[in-house]
């Protein structure tokens, strides 16, 4: 069967169309991390790619969300052709000082040295996405530790926003990453397509 018949009306994570997409996606170490899994491989693939997109656009068809929102960089990748099938404006989070006219919110840290001297970074995003941002659902490739994610889904609600959702294509869920944003966010979800579980792609 090709990619584009595994859409169902009905799908889980971790499953067929999961597994499709995973088994294009490799790990290599990097940055000090043992895994790190590279959607390039899925990016590099079009039927992959596009399986991975009509299944966030199947999700979310129905959701009552305003805004996508991205996070800098690999959501800028997945949230726009996401958001143009929804019909909905693409915002962009981007790390501190890539943005004129923005907001920026607290430093945080991640599984791996950040851009500043401290070895953390800051999310921005423009004052003129208030306007859109009412209902938004947050887009990005992978969930590990939840730093990006927190922070974020604070910048989020500081401007005003209510995040209907978080989506991404990986979660690592042994970095409980989501605990994390579920202590400080607790009414947000995350909903992820696929766990470490079924990424064995050893990248060569």
């Amino acid at each position: 069967l090709k990619m584009a018949a595994l859409i169902e009306k009905e799908y889980l994570p971790d499953g067929p169309e999961a597994k499709a997409i995973a088994s294009v996606i490799p790990y290599y170490p990097f940055h000090g991390v043992d895994r790190f899994y590279d959607i390039s491989g899925m990016t590099h693939s079009p039927e992959a790619f596009q399986l991975c997109i009509d299944v966030f656009v199947r999700r979310y068809s129905t959701l009552d969300v305003d805004a996508i929102a991205g996070l800098d960089a690999r959501g800028f990748i997945l949230g726009p052709p996401i958001a143009l099938a929804l019909k909905k404006p693409f915002v962009m989070i981007r790390k501190s000082g890539k943005l004129p006219n923005a907001v920026t919110g607290s430093q945080y840290h991640k599984e791996y040295v950040g851009d500043n001297k401290t070895g953390g970074d800051e999310l921005c995003i423009s004052r003129t996405a208030q306007s859109v941002c009412h209902r938004v659902l947050v887009i990005d490739d992978l969930v590990a530790t939840g730093g990006t994610l927190i922070a974020a889904c604070d910048l989020l609600t500081a401007i005003g926003a209510t995040i209907v959702e978080c989506a991404c294509v990986v979660e690592l869920k042994a970095l409980n990453g989501y605990s994390r944003l579920k202590e400080k966010h607790p009414d947000v979800k995350v909903w992820s397509l696929i766990s470490e579980e079924i990424l064995t792609l050893k990248g060569t």
